[in-house]
Formats: structure tokens, sequence, C-alpha cells
């Protein structure tokens, strides 16, 4: 079976031989039509599987991508586009490590710390939703959907506080050590990022988030599921109040 990079490689390959330059606005409409929809159609392939791979970068440089073109400029305009991102693709994938590169850089939080919460069982609180919450943060992130990753951030620090038999993540904060107080309060700085996406309504001109405008909360966050863990696993506390 192909890997997805392998996948990937071939669509991109099928972008650049597609035959798109032997149609052009003054052909028979018939023609644009049979053309724009082919390409159409190995676009949006393509672009789905560089979604999949979860390199951030590459992801970002899809993300505003139009891949429904209705006319013909709008598929040769699309199909300069892509070979901008498959030179990418293809510098990127030369090296030797570029998967295993990929799988680290993509998460927000580390796979092998996820791997431990997902394997917590028969504690006093159950971790679940918490672990599927930092896995479809994971996702998202690698996506480039950094909304999500916001508003997901946001929830997931107002869900864990009983974990440290606290009721809000600001009693967390002030409850940990000095040097944990630093590295956690980062996150609260976090909210109001996530608020600014989350509450502002529709306006005539809008701004996106982008990936580094996440990546500072990346340590903070691990240090905060590293603590459940050790919390969780710990026989004096298992989930109950200090």
């Amino acid at each position: 079976m192909k890997s997805l990079l392998e996948l990937t490689m071939e669509l991109a390959d099928e972008v650049i031989e597609f035959p798109l330059g032997e149609c052009g606005p003054s052909d028979d409409p018939d023609k644009q039509y049979a053309y724009t929809a082919g390409f159409r159609d190995i676009a949006k392939r393509f672009v789905g599987a560089i979604r999949r791979i979860g390199d951030p970068d590459l992801s970002a440089m899809v993300e505003n991508l139009d891949t429904s073109p209705e006319f013909i400029t709008q598929a040769h305009e699309l199909r300069a586009n892509l070979f901008v991102v498959i030179d990418s693709l293809k510098e990127a994938a030369s090296g030797p490590d570029y998967q295993t590169s990929v799988a680290k850089n993509s998460a927000f939080l580390n796979t092998g710390i996820l791997t431990t919460l997902k394997s917590l069982h028969g504690k006093r609180l159950d971790t679940r939703k918490l672990a599927k919450m930092c896995a479809e943060l994971n996702d998202a992130y690698a996506r480039g959907n950094y909304i999500t990753c916001l508003l997901l951030l946001r929830v997931i620090i107002n869900h864990v506080p009983p974990v440290f038999g606290a009721s809000t993540f600001s009693q967390v904060v002030s409850n940990s050590g000095k040097s944990e107080k630093k590295i956690l309060s980062q996150l609260e700085e976090a909210r109001p990022i996530a608020d600014l996406y989350n509450h502002l309504l529709m306006r005539e001109t809008e701004s996106l988030p982008t990936r580094n405008q996440l990546e500072p909360y990346k340590p903070s966050f691990e240090t905060l599921i590293q603590n459940v863990i050790m919390k969780l696993n710990d026989p004096k506390n298992d989930g109950k109040e200090n």
C-alpha cells in the first residue's frame, strides 16, 4: 500500500501533467468546461492529500485556495498556485527525515504524552473527553485549522481544574509552584486570543489566526497535560482535592 506522501507526490505529478495549457478562454465553451472540471477533480484530491500529510506550512499554503474553479481562467490561476505548493512539497520531502519531522512538528501536544493520557484507566476522573479534545487539537493544528485550535485550547484549560482540586484554571495557576505558575500562566494569556475569534461579530475586514499565534503556548500546554497525568497517577491524589 502506498504511503500518504507517495500518493501526494503522484497527485502532484498529475497536476503538473494535466494538459490545461491546451485550453484557453478563446476555446469552445464545452471544451473549457471539460478541461476545467477535469483539473478541478485532480486539484481537490491533491489539496486534500496535502492537508492529510499534516505539515502546517503546506496546509497554510493551500488554506485559501479556491479548488472549485468555474472558468478556465480560474483553473489556470489555481494551477499556478498549486505549482508553488508542489515546489515546496518536493523541496521539503527531499529530506530523509521529512516524515519524522512532520510527525513531530505537526503535533501541538507531543504524541507520546497524548498516548499516555489515552492509556489512563480506572481513575476517579474520566479522561476520555480530555484525550479526545487533545487528539482533535493535534489534528486541527496539523491541518492549519487555527481557529479550532484556539477554541479547543480554551475549552481544555476550562475542563481540567478538577484534577487539581480547583474549579477554575486561574486557581490552578495560583496554587502551582513558582516555576510552574510562570509556565501555566501563559495559557491564561491565550484566553483573550480565543475570545477574540469566538465573540467578535462579522466585520467588513477580518483577520485570521496564524501558526505563530499558537506556537508560544505549546510548551505550557504540554506541561499542563503532563501535570494532569502525574496527578491522576498519584495514588495519594487520584483526582481528589489537594
